[in-house]
């Protein structure tokens, strides 16, 4: 009886060993998998029918450039999956309408599986047959998308406006080749000039896509094979790793980007309304400027901010709304808030901190009255903006080295370590070194000492601003403010950390204080 116990006992044991081992040679073969996975740009993830309900098997991983090559091979292209309408080609499977899941269901195992059938009788190498349908119905597929979104930056757009190919009745410097108003209903397509930036950035005409991702893959992917049959040699991409592949993104050509010419003044005068402030001055915008730093029309032009339907009327949030990327403050706080020469400082400087200054430097065309630019024609306005540009000194304005202290004596709160004798000279000409040639920092910084109140904030700008200490005495005895030891290293081992500085280090003590002998 003891020996058959035991034998149990021992069994037992080993099926608990033998399934660790089992646990453990599956856990080791996911992880080998996922590390030896394949990466491919063209996967297309095939679940249509699975947004139309549930499927008994799982969605399908589809490689689309794997099967354009092997059409090529027989001498079809797209048209053998994918259909046209109206010239443009869909990019749904052998059809341009909706249809049931069953339909969905017999519509790809005839054409997909059929095909594959085909292609076998013929005795050609193929993809997965009827009884095969864990291979294409795979849950768990060795391959994963690095596909990466592909941007039409200027660079991009510059080398299709100068494009020969692209010249439609030589409408508008090209424009007309892509940005189209479509009549569904009439059939027609037409340019209409001013409307490249309607609805999603390809004109009216593609409402009758569901999306801008539809809208350009079947126009532009439709463009190219059709350059192609003239010249293959000379035309854009027609498979998804052509434009899609972070290496055919890296070998693109770069070139430089023209100014987009859209009837815009180089400069313009921004009249506030009078219900706002009546006492403050026309902002005078250099348009010109800000157009080489954005990325395009839309960055700016969106939510009534310059829309025609709106009148050209900017609201006070279109600009000031510290959260919008597209409002001026917003736009402006993003950009310091990124840039580690900006961060150091701006990252402790409240972002909507306005005060009369701040406000004068966009409101700078001082001598002309809200009502005065009212009545004048935008001609005229433009000419004021114009001269007011012209006129404004940019680069930052400080104090001469001689009147800056080349070094400053920390020693109000010396007690482990030494009093730390601070570069102070050398801070400050590293700052304003690293921002000379910001056009954004000189017209921020242009007022004498300006550039001093990221440290002496809350003080009047002054060659000898006030101590540390005279605030920061007591932790938060007066609101909200830390006492002198947390005052000073929140304000430098922040800026440390924000301008990525590495010498010395914002926990490195000694690299600031010696160490006091015992």
């Amino acid at each position: 009886m003891m020996k058959g116990r035991s034998l149990l006992r021992l069994a037992g044991m080993l099926m608990v060993v033998a399934l660790v081992s089992v646990v453990g040679i599956n856990a080791h073969s996911s992880n080998v998998t996922a590390a030896s996975a394949e990466k491919h740009s063209d996967i297309i993830t095939i679940n249509v029918i699975g947004e139309l309900g549930d499927m008994e098997l799982p969605a399908v991983t589809y490689r689309h450039d794997l099967h354009t090559d092997a059409l090529k091979k027989m001498d079809k292209d797209c048209a053998t999956c994918h259909e046209s309408e109206q010239g443009s080609m869909e990019l749904t499977f052998k059809r341009t309408g909706d249809m049931s899941a069953n339909e969905l269901k017999d519509l790809y195992h005839q054409n997909c599986v059929g095909c594959h059938a085909d292609m076998a009788k013929a005795g050609q190498d193929t993809g997965p047959l009827e009884s095969e349908c864990r291979s294409c119905h795979n849950p768990k597929p060795n391959m994963v998308s690095d596909r990466k979104p592909i941007d039409m930056d200027k660079s991009l757009h510059a080398r299709h406006i100068s494009s020969k190919k692209i010249v439609v009745s030589q409408q508008d410097k090209n424009c007309g080749a892509c940005h189209m108003n479509v009549d569904v209903v009439a059939g027609t397509a037409t340019y209409v000039p001013g409307t490249e930036d309607n609805d999603n950035g390809y004109g009216e005409g593609f409402v009758k896509y569901k999306c801008p991702k539809a809208a350009a893959h079947s126009s532009c992917i439709s463009c190219h094979m059709s350059e192609a049959k003239k010249d293959a040699a000379s035309t854009g991409p027609v498979t998804c790793a052509g434009c899609h592949s972070p290496v055919a993104q890296k070998a693109m050509k770069t070139v430089p980007a023209e100014r987009l010419d859209r009837g815009q003044p180089d400069s313009l005068l921004i009249v506030p309304d009078t219900a706002a402030k009546s006492d403050i001055a026309p902002v005078a915008f250099d348009h010109k400027l800000h157009e080489a730093n954005v990325k395009d029309c839309s960055t700016c032009h969106i939510n009534g901010i310059g829309n025609e339907k709106d009148g050209f009327k900017p609201l006070y949030s279109d600009m000031h709304d510290a959260k919008s990327s597209a409002s001026c403050v917003g736009c402006h706080a993003m950009r310091v808030a990124q840039d580690p020469t900006c961060a150091g400082c701006h990252s402790m400087i409240p972002v909507q901190n306005f005060n009369e200054q701040s406000c004068a430097t966009c409101h700078n065309a001082n001598g002309v009255t809200v009502k005065q630019a009212a009545k004048m024609s935008k001609k005229e306005r433009n000419a004021v903006a114009a001269s007011v540009i012209a006129a404004r000194e940019s680069g930052t304005v400080t104090y001469t080295a001689e009147e800056i202290p080349e070094f400053v004596k920390i020693d109000a709160l010396a007690d482990k370590y030494e009093a730390s004798n601070m570069p102070h000279r050398k801070i400050v000409e590293t700052m304003l070194n690293a921002t000379a040639d910001s056009k954004l920092a000189g017209s921020f910084h242009a007022e004498k000492g300006k550039v001093c109140q990221a440290c002496h904030h809350q003080s009047p700008m002054s060659i000898k601003p006030p101590k540390c200490q005279s605030c920061h005495s007591e932790a938060f005895k007066n609101g909200d403010r830390p006492g002198l030891k947390a005052a000073y290293h929140q304000q430098c081992m922040t800026c440390h950390t924000e301008m990525n500085i590495q010498k010395p280090q914002n926990t490195e003590c000694a690299g600031c204080h010696a160490a006091r002998a015992n």
